[in-house]
């Protein structure tokens, strides 16, 4: 089952919502409780003052009236224009006034009756909920003040060292001030928790940076065996595996490029050493320069000269300077003229050439002499490792919209193991066979750098015993 993957820009849009989400939550959660405990302050605030002016009233009452006749038409008054709940007590504990909603019962019939207006309106509050009136100096009774909050009366406890009735509300822009600051404040630790969250969000994409950064550093000083190690399926994840393919195979081109010089310098020596022991023998008189140690000299000359020639096409193959002169043609008529120049070569070992062209075959845009290289690098090798009766077989047919060219032999083919490494540069499945027959390792190499800059491919099948096939497919010329 595939792994579903989470991009980077997802998980950034994830992560910086969930920061937009968790600083705005924090936000309105101080701002709330801000908002709440500034608004209870100042109701409480605005009931303490509201209460001192009710118990300044009942002294004032008790003075004008000389006692507490009509304190309930007072009281009701009062508590109708503040909105509270107001009892008033005697100095003997007696209810003189008291404007508390009428509570109804039930007799014992069951039937609703309600309370004598005389009577106290319910239970009276705890004791603690009354606060003395005072006039001259002299206590002349309690009150209770309340008002109705949530269902129930909350009773309030006005501050008896207020003396002026008229003590001053708090104003509401306390409120505007105080839950400005809150925001202000919020706003600060939303940004240092938003800060927070991003940089350990952001933690294990700078620490994957940051190996990358360290593994190019190492690889530019010439470490080519530094690698990251890759967590996750993320974009930075394929940047990882990107780097450590690069980094495969700048480690594989130098070990390449090592073997080469390796090669290169063993192939040159073995003509060059011929040639100087063929001339320094001449020079001491152990050989005659005759016609027959002249020409072993003139083709090691020539192989020597093969070689280097082969190194540089393929030196320019593979920096992409090599010109082409691309023009339509006909795979048959190529195909043709290639097998029939190597007609005498195969003939004088005793192996059979054929042909095979399927009728209809597009026109390819290609470089002529170097398609014609390509087919004689294949047939080269072709003929040189198939035995004497033998057969090579070139067919050129359709193949996805282009053409596909292929060389058949029936020699002994090509061992597993060697099969993936026959285009690489001087690569030998068989080295004594291959410098006994003269061959350079570069052709089938050439071959593959000439096709790919054609835009096409090659490959090659074999089973030991049963003989190779190479080919390459090329694409049909546009119109």
């Amino acid at each position: 089952m595939p792994r579903w993957r989470v991009g980077l820009q997802l998980r950034l849009i994830l992560g910086f919502a969930a920061v937009l989400a968790l600083s705005m939550a924090a936000a309105s959660l101080c701002t709330g409780f801000a908002a709440h405990s500034e608004v209870s302050r100042i109701q409480d605030e605005q009931d303490r003052v509201r209460a001192g002016r009710i118990l300044a009233a009942l002294g004032e009452y008790y003075d004008a009236s000389g006692g507490w006749n009509g304190a309930q038409s007072f009281v009701n008054r009062i508590g109708f224009q503040s909105e509270r709940e107001i009892v008033v007590l005697d100095v003997d504990g007696n209810v003189v006034a008291d404007n508390r909603p009428i509570r109804r019962r039930h007799d014992d019939r069951g039937h609703r009756v309600l309370f004598n207006a005389a009577i106290p309106r319910g239970p009276l509050p705890p004791q603690e909920y009354f606060v003395a009136i005072e006039y001259g100096g002299q206590e002349v009774g309690s009150v209770a003040i309340a008002v109705g909050r949530r269902g129930h009366p909350e009773y309030i406890f006005p501050d008896s060292h207020v003396d002026e009735p008229h003590d001053v509300e708090p104003p509401l822009t306390q409120f505007t001030e105080r839950v400005t600051k809150t925001l202000i404040l919020a706003g600060l630790v939303a940004g240092v928790v938003g800060i927070l969250l991003v940089l350990l969000l952001s933690r294990r994409m700078l620490g994957s940076i940051g190996n990358l950064t360290a593994a190019a550093r190492r690889l530019g000083r010439g470490d080519l065996s530094s690698r990251v190690p890759v967590r996750g399926n993320d974009e930075v994840a394929e940047l990882g595996h990107a780097f450590n393919n690069m980094a495969d195979a700048l480690e594989d081109s130098e070990r390449q490029r090592r073997a080469m010089v390796s090669d290169v310098a063993h192939e040159l020596r073995t003509p060059l050493a011929n040639i100087q022991g063929h001339i320094e023998a001449m020079q001491d008189g152990l050989m005659q320069p005759n016609a027959e140690n002249l020409d072993t000299v003139h083709q090691q000359t020539l192989h020597l000269n093969e070689l280097i020639s082969d190194l540089r096409l393929l030196a320019e193959t593979e920096a992409r300077e090599l010109s082409l002169s691309m023009e339509p043609a006909a795979i048959g008529e190529i195909v043709n003229d290639a097998v029939g120049s190597f007609r005498p070569h195969a003939d004088s070992a005793s192996i059979r050439t054929s042909t095979e062209i399927a009728d209809g075959l597009p026109a390819v845009s290609v470089d002529r002499l170097r398609i014609r290289q390509v087919l004689g690098n294949l047939l080269d090798n072709a003929i040189r490792h198939t035995p004497a009766g033998g057969v090579v077989t070139v067919a050129a047919r359709h193949h996805d919209g282009g053409v596909r060219v292929e060389v058949a032999d029936t020699g002994s083919g090509i061992p597993p193991d060697a099969l993936p490494h026959v285009f690489d540069r001087l690569y030998r499945a068989d080295p004594s066979r291959d410098r006994a027959t003269g061959g350079s390792g570069l052709g089938l190499t050439i071959a593959r750098q000439l096709v790919e800059a054609h835009g096409g491919t090659i490959w090659a099948e074999s089973e030991p015993g049963q003989g190779s096939r190479f080919g390459f497919d090329l694409p049909a010329a546009e119109h």
